[in-house]
């Protein structure tokens, strides 16, 4: 049988034992944020702008391949711009200008996407 002698002592060491095993993961943990920091610090930051996922009126666009709109054939290379936008159905289309003044009306966005990139001026 155990003395409340012995028995004040198990719960002092075991009041011990759970601090010092708090006091390990404070400084566990502390050691690991400069790490962290450090690590994240030396790898190199680039700001990239993101590309925009839509098009929108007054863009200019640039073939990326040769493509059929309506009638015409646009050439790899050729630029057409946006003169209107316009939703039906839950779908997206386009007019777009062609270089010769023709402007090819309701073309669909995901054509549009697929075809041709976002060029400046």
């Amino acid at each position: 049988m155990t003395t409340p002698r012995s028995l004040v002592h198990y719960l002092v060491l075991m009041r011990v034992t759970h601090l010092l095993a708090a006091m390990a993961c404070v400084v566990a943990h502390a050691a690991a944020i400069p790490t962290a920091f450090a690590a994240t610090a030396q790898q190199p930051t680039e700001v990239v702008p993101a590309k925009k996922a839509t098009v929108e009126v007054g863009d200019l666009l640039q073939a990326t391949e040769d493509v059929s709109l309506d009638e015409a054939t646009i050439r790899k290379g050729s630029k057409i711009t946006v003169s209107k936008k316009s939703k039906a159905a839950g779908r997206v289309f386009l007019d777009v200008a062609l270089a010769d003044g023709h402007v090819v009306r309701q073309v669909p966005l995901a054509n549009i996407m697929k075809s041709f990139e976002r060029v400046d001026d």
